[in-house]
């Protein structure tokens, strides 16, 4: 019975096995006539020198993957770190040629149970490296890296192959190679280390994060133990030795090249292309590193100012108004402090009012002008609830309503023009994606429900002195690898956001000091000894405080707040964010004239109604203001004064004037 089904069977498994035996008879054939090119084992990385404007050294950092400029022969590493490395690694690697029919099996059947690979040579990690790094650990991926072994294998001896491994392996925190894992983490040559060092290192490739010595020092000690009595049960040291190893204590560091300015370094370098940054050689920037460093001195001082209420974190970026180029960039107040290393000014927050800008601006875009009344009253939408009433002012011409950032009145704004309109204008001028319909940000885009970033809506802002148009932010100048290729990134093309009279216009409210004051009062950070257009955002629970300044030559933009969403204790941001801006406008005024934009020919001064915002009667007290020669015929003759003065408020204004009447107003 047996013997009739294995006759009935055995076709059947003939016609299964035919492709796995054609496959690896071509793979056989194409080891054979494929050789393995050694020029590919020739490392092309380097480190990236970057530099500020004026040539002054930033930043170095390393070499992505092999650094050519700092190969280490294998006679000069510790033997007792390459030892370590092949006993725990490939205890075979001595003996097979580049795949491990034993390690292969183990592979399989671990994908088969839905577990992680193994079996891995060092030949086949060094075709990883070579080849495959960052994909999926997959059996074809696997499949390609033996095949990509055995190449290597008849190409080269394996000394080579070990000289290539341990330069290329990853140590974790950006060191590639065991030279630069010896500088990382203990700032001296691989000759310099001693056994526990040199053995510490060796186990970190298995799992550069598990065995991350910064933040799992026990768990690298303990597998680093392990290692060491491995190499006493298999004769390669003494057990004295590997004792004195084990009780040695090891001092982990951070020996890192110094870093003037970490957030903007890592910034530019993520927008390299890849084949840029592992080429390495120079990096030209925009930062202005003497401005940056005098500001994130004051950064630190604003800080430690405001900690006692709860305020922990601060950023500033400074912009070159005409190019959008970065000068300063600070993303915290401290690299290596408690979550350093987020760079707030490109994080998305929440900003407050700092948006309204855009609302007044698609509203004289529309036909408004600067006289213009909005309604700061609580019933202004059914479609706006506040939690809490919030003052209200009335009637109010758009001039103060901005100026002072009085929120129902933005609201009643936004209402007039349209969400969609606002959020057209914001992605125009390159505040955010704003991904979604006008309803999921609905009438509160006004007050910042959308997240933006502070380097973009600093950039954003420079419509306002530039007739309307804002550009992107940019940080790159040109990049110069070793053999002088040059790159540089394209340069986005400038945006008209809106024309050149409404941008002079709402940059005439924003730099009006007079219109600030009775919504924030006397002796403000924006009362500067040359004019600034500038504006505030505070986020409901104060966690998030944004102030935003501009001139024709500069552009500051500055958040302070605490980045784990936590609230302060009620910090606005004419207090928390706008000192920052004053500074940082104050320090590049020292050396170049601050100046706004002149007013248009097309735009001319109008007497008006003060309280209607309508072109002046007999009676009504008279303001003046500016509006757009062609649309001064269309604003209509004032009607709310009658001929003695007296004001007769349209009837929108009742449910006003009756709760302005039970506060005794």
């Amino acid at each position: 019975m047996l013997r009739s089904a294995w006759r009935s069977g055995r076709w059947a498994l003939v016609v299964l096995l035919l492709p796995l035996v054609a496959a690896i008879h071509l793979a056989c054939v194409l080891v054979v006539v494929w050789p393995f090119d050694r020029d590919e084992l020739t490392a092309t990385s380097a480190p990236l020198v970057i530099l500020d404007l004026r040539g002054d050294q930033i930043a170095v950092l390393p070499a992505v993957g092999a650094d050519r400029t700092n190969w280490t022969p294998l006679g000069e590493l510790p033997a007792i770190a390459v030892s370590a490395v092949v006993e725990s690694e490939d205890a075979r690697f001595w003996d097979h040629g580049g795949v491990d029919g034993l390690g292969i099996a183990r592979a399989v059947w671990l994908d088969l149970q839905g577990g992680r690979f193994g079996g891995s040579t060092l030949t086949m990690q060094l075709a990883r490296m070579l080849a495959t790094a960052g994909e999926a650990r997959t059996l074809s991926a696997k499949l390609r890296e033996s095949m990509l072994a055995l190449r290597i294998e008849r190409a080269v001896d394996k000394r080579t192959i070990l000289e290539q491994w341990m330069n290329r392996a990853y140590f974790g925190n950006g060191a590639y190679g065991f030279a630069a894992a010896a500088q990382l983490y203990f700032g001296k040559p691989p000759g310099g280390l001693s056994d526990a060092e040199a053995t510490l290192l060796a186990v970190l490739p298995r799992a550069p994060t598990g065995y991350d010595p910064y933040t799992k020092l026990d768990a690298a000690l303990r597998r680093r133990d392990r290692v060491l009595a491995l190499l006493v049960d298999r004769g390669v040291i003494t057990e004295q030795r590997a004792l004195e190893a084990r009780t040695q204590v090891v001092a982990i560091g951070k020996h890192r090249a110094r870093d003037e300015a970490p957030h903007f370094t890592r910034w530019v370098a993520a927008q390299l292309p890849p084949a840029v940054r592992e080429a390495g050689g120079t990096l030209r920037t925009t930062l202005d590193l003497r401005l940056q460093k005098q500001l994130a001195g004051r950064v630190r001082e604003q800080v430690a100012q405001l900690a006692r209420r709860n305020l922990d974190q601060a950023g500033l970026v400074v912009l070159d108004a005409r190019t959008t180029e970065v000068r300063v960039m600070i993303g915290s107040v401290a690299w290596d402090g408690p979550d350093g290393q987020i760079n707030i000014t490109t994080r998305r927050r929440h900003p407050g009012s700092a948006l309204k800008p855009f609302v007044y601006a698609a509203a004289i875009e529309a036909g408004d002008h600067p006289a213009s009344i909005a309604w700061d009253t609580r019933d202004t939408s059914d479609d706006y609830f506040a939690p809490s009433a919030g003052a209200e002012h009335g009637p109010v011409r758009y001039r103060e309503a901005l100026a002072s950032s009085y929120n129902f009145a933005a609201v009643d704004v936004l209402q007039k023009v349209g969400v969609a309109r606002v959020m057209s204008m914001l992605r125009t001028a390159g505040v955010a994606e704003l991904d979604g319909a006008p309803s999921d940000y609905g009438l509160r885009l006004a007050l910042g429900s959308a997240k933006v970033r502070l380097v973009d809506l600093t950039a954003s802002y420079g419509f306002l002195v530039k007739d309307g148009f804002a550009g992107r932010p940019r940080g790159i100048a040109v990049a110069v690898s070793p053999d002088g290729t040059r790159w540089s990134p394209p340069r986005a093309p400038e945006r008209r956001v809106v024309s050149p009279e409404t941008a002079w216009l709402v940059m005439d409210m924003l730099a009006d000091p007079e219109a600030r004051r009775p919504g924030f009062g006397m002796e403000l950070p924006f009362d500067l000894p040359f004019p600034i257009a500038a504006k505030t955002g505070t986020a409901r629970g104060f966690a998030d405080t944004w102030a935003i300044g501009a001139t024709s030559e500069v552009l500051v933009g500055a958040w302070a707040g605490t980045f784990d969403g936590t609230s302060t204790h009620g910090l606005v941001a004419m207090d928390a964010a706008a000192p920052l801006v004053r500074d940082a406008m104050l320090a590049v005024g020292q050396s170049s004239r601050l100046t706004l934009p002149a007013r248009p020919r097309t735009i001319e001064p109008i007497e008006l109604c003060a309280g209607s915002g309508m072109l002046a009667g007999a009676a009504c007290p008279r303001i003046t203001d500016y509006v757009v020669r062609e649309r001064a015929a269309r604003i209509p003759r004032d009607t709310w004064y009658d001929d003695a003065g007296a004001i007769h408020y349209p009837d929108r204004a009742a449910g006003w004037l009756r709760r302005r009447a039970l506060r005794g107003g």
